[in-house]
């Protein structure tokens, strides 16, 4: 409020003054002489205005308004910068890019070593295949789901032949039914008899796989617990009479050595559990379908000795081997259930390594140029501190600049700004402003607004440099 009541006493004081020089000059006139002593001088208060930061200069335009500058020093940023960092453990196995390096997006930076994330993603592949079979096994057109039908139909069958008034027709059907009982008999019994092999050959491949990772693992393991304990090379741990010092890269290349080691491991324990897994279902399977198909005869032959030579006192009997056969459909059912679970549990594993997968790498979130690497390759994936990778947009620049609250009002958006900056001298880059804080920052007893201004003009610029800005406005 000051300033202006200042700027409009200088406005005020010229009209003044041309206004009495334009009425003549007026006849001398003798004034009395004031007589002013050291004693009674006392100093007359100013006001305290900062001129650096608002301007005012008559417009030439026949409006007469007022034209003002409210300016500040500020800098020249980008519109986008990213701190990259790998979102998995590791170790750096290689640098794609050099600093000041331009990238498109999406362009590979760098990647970790990931040979243990790899074999993450195959063993889930693994296991969706294990789950995926598991429940072929139990769809409603599956073997086993078929014969507990088979066997439910043939129960249902005995049943209704315990009944009176039996035909030769239903003589005829019931000696088809023991027939085909003793067919699928035979058939299920070498169909499973098969399947057991198989699963008992997978159990001896992951048996064996087991015991090789397991070796391995302990080699490796005794390698890395060396290492740890004694700082020397295990296979060389002196040389010249001297403890010969192991050197950090081989250090991570044996810790490298000793995780992947581990995981291979693990990998075929889990292998081993799941072909384990699938042999004693394989021959549960053999059994209850063999038990299942045995009994289909059993019901079929009673059935056709009913019709022959009909009784009724085992209807109860008949009655029970319906109820199980109607357990044995429900547990199937359920069993159904759980398999599609699996599957889905199986398809969100492997869905994760595939992620963790990708996070082993850094790539360009945008297009713009490479400002520091901090990471060689053997690093860890995020050194303490410091992001392995900057990337900033030096196409995009924008100039940032801070008002204070008694210069705010005089700014307002798509207001038209000049740049100065000192490695440019002589240069204006103009700008409009995109961008004024809704809320001022505290420094001291100084509140300040930020300001931004979209640059139309970028040549010679870069981001961090001190800028001048103008705004200028009405």
């Amino acid at each position: 409020m000051l300033r202006k009541q200042f700027i409009r006493s200088l406005i005020i004081s010229g009209i003044a003054t041309g206004l009495i020089s334009c009425a003549g000059t007026p006849a001398a006139t003798t004034q009395p002489t004031a007589v002013t002593t050291a004693a009674n001088l006392q100093p007359t208060p100013q006001p305290t205005i900062d001129v650096g930061a608002l301007v005012a200069t008559p417009d030439t335009s026949a409006s007469g308004a007022m034209a003002v500058s409210v300016s500040g020093t500020g800098e020249i940023k980008t519109l986008n910068d990213a701190d990259l960092n790998f979102q998995v453990t590791g170790t750096v196995a290689q640098i794609l890019v050099k600093e000041g390096d331009s990238l498109k997006k999406d362009t590979l930076i760098a990647t970790l070593d990931t040979a243990l994330y790899d074999q993450q993603v195959a063993q889930a592949a693994a296991n969706l295949v294990s789950a995926k079979a598991t429940l072929a096994g139990f769809q409603a057109d599956g073997p086993d789901s078929r014969a507990a039908q088979a066997q439910l139909a043939q129960a249902q069958a005995t049943l209704d032949a315990t009944k009176p008034g039996a035909t030769s027709a239903d003589i005829e059907a019931a000696q088809l039914s023991l027939n085909a009982a003793k067919l699928n008999l035979k058939s299920t019994g070498d169909r499973l008899s098969l399947a057991k092999t198989q699963a008992q050959l997978q159990l001896d491949l992951a048996s064996q796989t087991v015991a090789q990772a397991t070796a391995q693992f302990m080699i490796d393991e005794f390698n890395w617990k060396w290492i740890q304990d004694k700082g020397t090379y295990p296979y060389n741990p002196s040389a010249g009479g001297r403890s010969n010092r192991i050197n950090d890269a081989s250090t991570r290349q044996y810790e490298s050595i000793y995780d992947i080691s581990k995981s291979k491991r693990d990998a075929a324990l889990i292998s081993f559990k799941s072909a384990q897994i699938g042999y004693d279902q394989a021959v549960q399977a053999e059994q209850v379908g063999i038990d299942a198909a045995q009994q289909q005869v059993s019901q079929a032959e009673l059935a056709l000795k009913r019709l022959t030579k009909p009784i009724g006192k085992d209807r109860a009997v008949i009655e029970a081997a319906l109820a199980v056969a109607q357990a044995a459909v429900n547990r199937l059912t359920v069993q159904r259930a759980q398999a599609e679970a699996g599957v889905a549990q199986a398809e969100a594993s492997l869905t994760l390594a595939n992620l963790n997968r990708q996070r082993a790498e850094i790539r360009a979130p945008f297009d713009g140029v490479v400002s520091f690497i901090n990471i060689s390759v053997g690093d860890p994936a995020n050194p303490a501190g410091r992001a392995p990778v900057q990337l900033i947009d030096a196409v995009n620049l924008q100039a940032e600049v801070q008002i204070s609250d008694v210069d705010i009002g005089g700014v307002v958006l798509n207001q038209s700004a000049t740049v100065t900056v000192d490695a440019m001298p002589g240069k204006q880059y103009p700008g409009v402003v995109t961008f004024i804080s809704p809320v001022a920052t505290v420094v001291g007893n100084a509140r300040l607004y930020t300001v931004h201004v979209k640059l139309t003009d970028i040549a010679g610029l870069r981001a961090g440099m001190s800028a001048r800005i103008s705004l200028i406005g009405n």
